[in-house]
């Protein structure tokens, strides 16, 4: 136990938890019609990793549709029960992977740790060294530790997008993902960014009031 807790610790220095959404949960989620699929999805694998084994899945949809949370939900349940989980985005990723910084170390902690939770996939075009490391993470993992992905994106988007950086990227980016995981999940829903300012404006009215 001693050793597990240690090897967590290790790993979770290489997540990028200031990208995750601070103290999200299943509790306070709240899910809508076109959000409830995915919604039960990640509990599912919170709760069930030994089940789902090597498999993953890709949620697509605009933001604040809930992914992030979501995805940050996962990676809380998951470290409270032990797991090793590394949440990061598309972007650093790739900057964690950079020759200045120990590469070798970085990917073997993408590598072996037990749930990858890649955020914001597509939302930079890598360049070709880059992509190269991207690759390497994905078929280091590939058939053998789950990956998940968040993006803006739908995976045939992803695909056109990266084979207009370089013909065949996103084709082969696009078959690394749809071959572990459970294909894509649509997310579909009011932004809770928008429901966040309102909150803040009925905050700020209550304080000039003199009530908050």
């Amino acid at each position: 136990m001693a050793a597990q807790k240690k090897r967590n610790g290790y790993l979770h220095n290489f997540s990028d938890d200031d990208q995750m959404v601070a103290k999200a949960t299943f509790e306070n989620f709240e899910p809508e019609p076109g959000t409830m699929s995915g919604y039960r999805i990640a509990k599912d694998f919170a709760e069930n990793p030994a089940v789902w084994g090597a498999r993953g899945f890709y949620y697509c949809g605009d933001n604040g549709s809930g992914k992030s949370h979501l995805l940050s939900s996962i990676a809380n349940h998951l470290r409270n029960n032990g797991y090793a989980v590394i949440y990061t985005t598309g972007k650093t990723l790739i900057q964690r992977a950079k020759p200045a910084m120990s590469k070798a170390e970085v990917l073997e902690a993408y590598r072996t740790c037990d749930v990858l939770i890649i955020d914001e996939i597509g939302a930079d075009v890598p360049a070709d060294w880059e992509i190269a490391d991207l690759f390497t993470v994905m078929n280091s993992r590939q058939g053998r530790k789950p990956i998940l992905y968040g993006s803006n994106l739908t995976i045939d988007e992803l695909e056109a997008k990266m084979n207009v950086k370089q013909l065949g990227w996103g084709t082969r980016l696009m078959e690394r993902i749809i071959a572990d995981t459970v294909g894509q999940i649509m997310m579909k829903g009011e932004s809770r960014r928008f429901n966040k300012h309102a909150e803040n404006q009925t905050w700020l009215q209550r304080r000039l009031k003199g009530n908050a």
